[in-house]
């Protein structure tokens, strides 16, 4: 029973590597530490953000994520630090994980360029209690969980100024397995590297209005690049009203899964910022979940040095 239950949770690990093992945020743009570890320290502040999504809120099973991360520069050195918690559900599947981030920041003329690792803790588990299966007496799926606890690691570079940003990143590096060792068990599932590529620009428009455009591309080795392409214009320096576009290719199928992203967003006194965002599909999985995808983030920042200055962040 034991080896029947590690093979199923092998197939199901194995579907979700070929698609998305990882939780993806629309407001990326001011979460990066989840993506790339380069970005720790990088606000000159000890920076916060918590951020809750809900996706395909209309399934059942449908997709939970929670992330919690806080870093920040080391005082009179270059070293950026930051720890990170995170929580993904989908369906009987779940991963939570914590990850410590170490980031060293060179000053390059107006730029600096930071060098970023990350070293991750990894729970992921099914649970046997949440398959619906036809046989009702098959022992192997009745309130069984199976865990395997994983370390991973990751790492990034970032180029940054105020009004500018542009980073390369990999997670799980290590690429850990999961599952029965024993090679009469058809277990080939495994995190797969994921790659990131992203940037964000702020352009003066006005005394009172900036324009950000930004991007996300990602890869998996197991599947197609999707990408994330979005704008927002800033009021004031508080207020962010944006739009985006996420596209990419479906895993073994014809045609694409596309669909639109509106965010807002309200920064105060540039200490305290609350967003949030709606995804919604705009071909026929839209159809099925006309709800769409709700997320909410929310973000601190305080300053290292008491005579510095907190300026407008725009990433």
């Amino acid at each position: 029973m034991k080896k029947h239950i590690l093979a199923a949770f092998g197939a199901l690990l194995s579907l979700g590597a070929m698609a998305q093992q990882d939780a993806g945020f629309s407001q990326y743009f001011f979460n990066p530490l989840y993506v790339n570890p380069a970005y720790a320290g990088s606000r000159e502040a000890i920076s916060g953000t918590l951020v809750y999504r809900n996706q395909w809120t209309a399934m059942d099973g449908a997709p939970v994520s929670q992330s919690f991360n806080i870093h920040g520069p080391v005082p009179n050195s270059k070293v950026g630090l930051g720890l990170q918690i995170y929580n993904d559900a989908a369906g009987p599947v779940k991963n939570t994980g914590v990850s410590g981030t170490y980031a060293y920041h060179i000053p390059i003329g107006k730029f600096k360029l930071s060098l970023g690792v990350q070293g991750s803790l990894n729970d992921l588990r099914i649970l046997g209690d949440k398959i619906t299966i036809d046989d009702k007496s098959d022992q192997a799926f009745t309130n069984n969980t199976t865990s395997y606890l994983v370390p991973d690691a990751g790492a990034g570079i970032y180029l940054y100024r105020s009004r500018f940003y542009a980073g390369l990143s990999a997670t799980h590096l290590l690429q850990p397995h999961f599952g029965n060792p024993d090679a009469s068990v058809n277990n080939t599932a495994r995190f797969y590297r994921n790659y990131y590529l992203t940037s964000g620009v702020v352009f003066k428009l006005s005394d009172m209005l900036d324009l950000r455009p930004s991007i996300l591309l990602k890869s998996i080795e197991t599947a197609p690049m999707a990408a994330d392409l979005n704008a927002a214009l800033i009021f004031n320096e508080k207020f962010f009203v944006g739009l985006g576009y996420r596209t990419s290719k479906r895993i073994n199928m014809d045609g694409t899964d596309n669909m639109l992203v509106a965010m807002l967003e309200y920064e105060c006194n540039h200490r305290f910022r609350i967003g949030y965002s709606y995804d919604y599909y705009l071909n026929r999985t839209g159809t099925y979940n006309s709800a769409g995808t709700h997320e909410i983030m929310l973000g601190w920042d305080f300053e290292v040095s008491k005579t510095k200055m907190m300026n407008p962040r725009y990433f």
